[in-house]
């Protein structure tokens, strides 16, 4: 099995062709035996692993095709024979193909300034007959989008972090650690005064490779990547070692340097290893370990590690010394997004014009943005004609309208979150929204948030877990207390539910027992309500008890519950000074410091244990 990497800002379907006459060069399309797969940027980890058992894990030969941005599960990684980065276009790829298939030659200088033109409009121009010079002047002729601007060609440079947006914290870690390298180079400070070691996470597409690459620009280093995948592709466990030691020499020598390691959850956590192969897995997290310790030191190397799912990492990666700073890189924020689409379409429209995408943009990630500015960017060529915002809201992905009566459920759910969570003291009460429209099929981007800040540390006993199980329960609540039923949209809200319920159980001794059991990932959880139909029953009685509770609490809020939902379904957002507005016009029930509202803060996007911060880590 092949997995091959297409180079920035090339079409991940221009290679299927080629990958498919290796594959299959007698056009033998029935052979079963044969696999082939395209992971794009918009393909979802979920969906690219279902293609991959279907299409590629039993075959007998089987190449799989990424786009340079997309998220390439760990299982096809582990399972390529071999990874291969595919390169950009060269000019002597471009005088073969013309000699080959249009029977042209070109010199190499003249192959080079061709290609400074667009593709398709090269390969349009590119006639038999044709001289160079005729070429050229028909591709000069033509409009001014057949020149390719050298900023949006294949491998162009990432700009410097200062110049990014939508990293939030990131980026100023970022930005201070190019000062403290600045200063380690003059010798004014210490190598033990920098920040050698951070873990980036974050959803799929937030743009962690970028950073990496854009923070190497902005401190002025050498940057080094590799992945246990790659490492894994190199052969058996001595040949991954082998790998995983070459890529940290190569850092050290090329200091000062980033080794960015992505996928860094894949190393496994040694507690948690119990298949087969768990020997395996724990040498290579020693081994890790010990790269990150280095013999004689690592001067002049920092470590950036990128994970979707931080928990999943072993702890002793994350100790002082190694990679002892964590950091949440944030889906942007609308203006933000309008910031890199901006970047991305190289400043040819002007802001205010791009503001008008804030709302249908809203939920996407970095990856999603370019992918939209290059769908436009092809879409205006098509055309002939230089882009337009049209092109752009084009590309955009189909979106639904939240309207009507889906709109008012959404409103009603939101404000059942809100009104339980003010009503119990769950945190400081920062804001809760609903959007305008959702991406079908976008997963975690749901169509309303509601957000409680929590304090980094505090006593959090039975009563705490029953009020956090209270306020997940609540949006189901208030759309069953108001409208009879609830809809399916809650599932986060009833899987995280469902994972408090059951931590109560075996893992924090608030339960019908104190035995204590280290099992805190879904699955292990559901293998023990599974084992277990007395601990199954427990938990759904806590479960429904929540639900009663919550309804209960909501049904003595009527007035408040119907007036923050008509709020959201009309204003779409409410922030802590309506709420009090709100509040002030009902006979208090609770005094204004049970409210424990106050007017900052930023929202922040449901599940729950998303929206609640630093309390999701702990659970």
């Amino acid at each position: 099995m092949v997995l091959l990497r297409a180079p920035k800002d090339y079409d991940v379907s221009d290679y299927a062709t080629a990958a498919l006459r290796v594959l299959i060069p007698n056009d033998d399309y029935v052979n079963q035996r044969h696999g082939f797969m395209i992971i794009d940027e918009a393909k979802t980890e979920k969906k690219a692993i279902s293609e991959y058992w279907t299409e590629c894990a039993d075959k007998d030969r089987a190449i799989i095709i990424a786009a340079e941005a997309a998220q390439i599960p760990s299982i096809i990684k582990i399972a390529a024979d071999v990874a291969i980065d595919l390169a950009c276009i060269s000019a002597l790829d471009f005088r073969i193909a013309c000699r080959s298939v249009n029977r042209v030659r070109f010199s190499n200088q003249e192959a080079e300034q061709l290609l400074t033109f667009s593709d398709d409009y090269i390969w349009t121009a590119v006639r038999r007959g044709r001289t160079f010079a005729d070429t050229l002047q028909r591709l000069r002729d033509a409009e001014p989008e057949t020149q390719v601007s050298p900023s949006v060609r294949p491998g162009r440079e990432v700009p410097k972090l200062s110049d990014m947006f939508g990293y939030g914290n990131a980026k100023q870690w970022g930005l201070e650690l190019a000062t403290d390298l600045a200063d380690w180079r003059k010798g004014l400070i210490n190598w033990a005064d920098v920040d050698t070691g951070i873990v980036l996470s974050g959803p799929p597409g937030v743009g962690k490779t970028i950073f990496a690459r854009s923070l190497a620009a902005e401190c002025g280093v050498s940057l080094i990547s590799g992945s246990l995948g790659q490492w894994q592709a190199k052969g058996h466990l001595g040949d991954l070692l082998k790998a995983m030691r070459a890529a940290f020499q190569r850092a050290k020598d090329q200091v000062p340097s980033i080794l960015f390691i992505d996928e860094l959850d894949s190393m496994g956590d040694r507690e948690k290893f119990e298949h087969e192969n768990s020997s395996y897995s724990v040498q290579v997290v020693n081994a890790f370990l010990e790269c990150l310790d280095g013999v004689d030191g690592r001067e002049g190397v920092i470590v950036v590690g990128a994970t979707n799912n931080v928990s999943r990492i072993d702890a002793a990666i994350l100790r002082p010394g190694r990679l002892d700073r964590h950091i949440e890189i944030p889906l942007p924020d609308g203006n933000d997004r309008i910031a890199i689409l901006s970047q991305h379409i190289d400043h040819s429209l002007p802001l205010p014009e791009l503001a008008q995408l804030k709302s249908v943009t809203q939920g996407m990630a970095g990856a999603d943005l370019s992918k939209v500015a290059r769908d436009a960017r092809r879409l205006a060529r098509r055309q002939r004609m230089g882009l337009h915002l049209d092109h752009l809201k084009a590309s955009l992905p189909e979106t639904i309208k939240i309207t009507g009566a889906y709109r008012r459920s959404i409103a009603i759910h939101e404000a059942g979150h809100t009104v339980i969570g003010i009503r119990l003291g769950h945190g400081t009460f920062v804001g809760t929204k609903i959007a305008d429209s959702v991406i079908p099929g976008a997963g975690a981007k749901t169509g309303g948030m509601a957000h409680f800040d929590l304090p980094v540390a505090g006593h959090r006993d039975r009563h705490f877990y029953l009020n956090y199980l209270a306020l997940l329960m609540g949006g189901i609540a208030a759309e069953e207390l108001v409208t009879g039923s609830f809809g399916d949209g809650a599932s986060s809200d009833l899987a995280i539910a469902t994972r408090v319920a059951t931590m109560i159980e075996t893992r924090f001794g608030f339960g019908r027992a104190m035995l204590y059991s280290h099992a805190e990932e879904d699955k292990e959880l559901e293998r023990l309500r599974l084992a277990d139909p007395r601990l199954r029953a427990k938990v759904e009685q806590t479960l429904q008890e929540a639900f009663d509770r919550a309804k209960s609490v909501l049904s003595d809020e009527r007035k408040l519950l119907d007036k923050i939902a008509e709020e959201l379904n009309e204003v779409g957002h409410l922030f802590p000074a309506r709420l009090a507005e709100l509040h002030a016009t009902e006979a208090p029930k609770h005094t204004e410091a049970d409210l424990r509202v106050k007017e900052q803060g930023v929202l922040a996007q449901r599940p729950m244990s998303q929206s609640l911060g630093r309390f999701g880590d702990q659970m």
